[in-house]
């Protein structure tokens, strides 16, 4: 299924100021989840990438022209059509599977390191 890409809308100066504060948290946060395996790193740099497509067109159209973005997105808005209740719940078991397998990553490398 091909997603059509998004018509761009620019957002007032104010909001784009606030972006790109959040784009920068979630960035630190996705380069310590990166070296840390409890944080997922990655899905911070995906909100990232989702926010900053919301702020740059430039940005939109590049990250639309990609698979693995427009995969991503897709898995995004599929959850669209979940409640408010559900939509917490399946974060709740997102980030529960995220911390167990962080916690199972930093238990392999505290095992390996004993090892050497």
């Amino acid at each position: 299924m091909q997603l059509p890409t998004p018509h761009f809308s620019p957002l007032p100066l104010y909001a784009k100021v606030i972006a790109l504060v959040v784009i920068a948290g979630f960035v630190l946060i996705g380069i310590i989840g990166l070296v840390l395996p409890i944080i997922p790193g990655v899905l911070f740099l995906f909100l990232a990438a989702l926010l900053l497509t919301r702020v740059s067109r430039r940005a939109s159209v590049y990250a639309h022209n990609h698979p693995w973005f427009r995969k991503q997105l897709q898995s995004w808005r599929a959850s669209a059509g979940l409640s408010w209740g559900q939509r917490a719940r399946l974060s709740f078991w997102v980030a529960a599977k995220a911390l167990v397998q962080g916690m199972g990553a930093a238990v392999n490398r505290v095992g390996r390191a004993r090892r050497r």
